[in-house]
């Protein structure tokens, strides 16, 4: 792990203290270009302003525009999830606001300090028809991709885009401009590479009220929004992408939501959920890179109750992994597509607790006119366009 990123999530622990970083020697401007590029930006100025730390005008400058740059991204984002829910509501579709929409807003000290790349928002399948014409008389237009294909990605296989929305960047926390791209979710089941874990059965009956700029929906228990934010840390990992934003966002939700959390209840949904792995795993990382207040004993009953080979795994978890998870090199030809696909199923099946858990990402490598390196190659020939 790069003395950058040491600092900045240094500096965000929940032990942390100002005079460690009262150091006029510190490279306060590699460390806010880090905060910058892993979207934690306006939790370190956040921190730092609190503490006083007076740092040099270039870093702070960069802290401080990055800062209110989320703070209009967000607004503006606000507004796109409050013009659909008005559709949506209109049609009489109940929805829950998923993730950054829901956690800038109702649990994050400030709306400013958690930005978002996109739009998270759960329907009841039944009702995702329906979801999708509300998105199209908002000029919302489609891309499907049937849940079979590539890793298996089954929460949701449609994304919307208005044709002015924001092109995709390889920072999503640094664009600022357009609308973000809308995800319709029939369910929060993660599947990776025939890896399977889905928190869904019952969250409807528990989902709280929320409003957006006016506008009625809902969002998940605490509990529920915990375990989900959990589950989602570790698949994010299996899949490589940056992570920090999501490991602060479980902090942030101890934190806040203490009162409302009750660890036994989580404990025993992650068992019946057979998520109990990825929360044991996301509660080690809250815990020993951030000193998340996760309750000691729920911890070692839930590590109590996983296989031993899963428990090396969980332990073994620490800022390097997580860096090194979110920092894999492109690929650039079609033997690298090949070891990467088998490279990532010996990684996601370390996480099944069973043999028949196991075999299922393996059989994900025999069907292989589905996978995107066949289908990438289908492509190179002229199979398919």
């Amino acid at each position: 792990m790069s003395r950058p990123i040491f600092h900045l999530l240094a500096a965000l622990r929940t032990d942390a203290t100002p005079q460690a970083f009262d150091d006029p020697n510190l490279a306060w401007n590699d460390i806010v270009v880090q905060a910058i590029i892993v979207g934690l930006a306006p939790m370190l100025h956040e921190r730092l302003s609190t503490w006083q730390i007076n740092l040099p005008p270039l870093a702070l400058a960069k802290l401080q525009l990055t800062r209110q740059a989320t703070a209009q991204r967000n607004l503006d984002i606000q507004r796109q999830v409050a013009e659909i829910l008005a559709a949506t509501a209109a049609r009489a579709i109940p929805t829950i606001v998923l993730k950054g929409a829901y956690l800038s807003a109702a649990v994050y000290p400030a709306p400013d300090l958690r930005g978002m790349s996109d739009i998270d928002l759960l329907f009841q399948p039944a009702d995702l028809p329906q979801a999708a014409a509300a998105l199209a008389s908002l000029g919302y237009l489609g891309k499907h991709k049937a849940a079979d294909e590539g890793p298996g990605i089954t929460k949701h296989t449609s994304t919307y885009k208005r044709p002015t929305a924001a092109a995709d960047t390889p920072n999503p926390y640094l664009s600022t401009s357009g609308d973000r791209h809308v995800d319709p979710h029939g369910s929060l089941e993660e599947c990776w590479f025939g890896l399977c874990t889905d928190i869904t059965p019952g969250i409807w009956p528990r989902a709280m009220a929320h409003t957006v700029n006016g506008q009625p929906a809902q969002a998940l228990s605490a509990n529920d929004l915990y375990l989900h934010l959990a589950v989602h840390l570790i698949y994010h990992l299996l899949m490589g992408k940056p992570s920090l934003v999501q490991l602060v966002d479980l902090l942030v939700v101890s934190q806040r939501l203490a009162a409302q959390l009750d660890w036994d209840w989580l404990l025993q949904r992650a068992q019946q959920t057979h998520a109990a792995p990825f929360l044991a795993a996301a509660n080690h990382l809250a815990q020993t890179v951030l000193a998340a207040p996760v309750p000691a004993d729920i911890q070692t009953r839930l590590l109590a109750g996983l296989p031993a080979h899963l428990r090396r795994t969980i332990g073994s978890l620490d800022a390097d992994s997580v860096m090194q998870l979110s920092q894999r090199p492109p690929l650039t030809t079609m033997r690298q597509r090949v070891a990467r696909g088998i490279s990532e199923r010996r990684a996601t099946a370390r996480w099944a607790t069973s043999s028949a858990g196991r075999w299922a990402v393996w059989r994900s490598a025999l069907a292989v006119t589905r996978t995107d390196t066949a289908r990438l190659l289908a492509r190179r020939l002229g199979l398919i366009r």
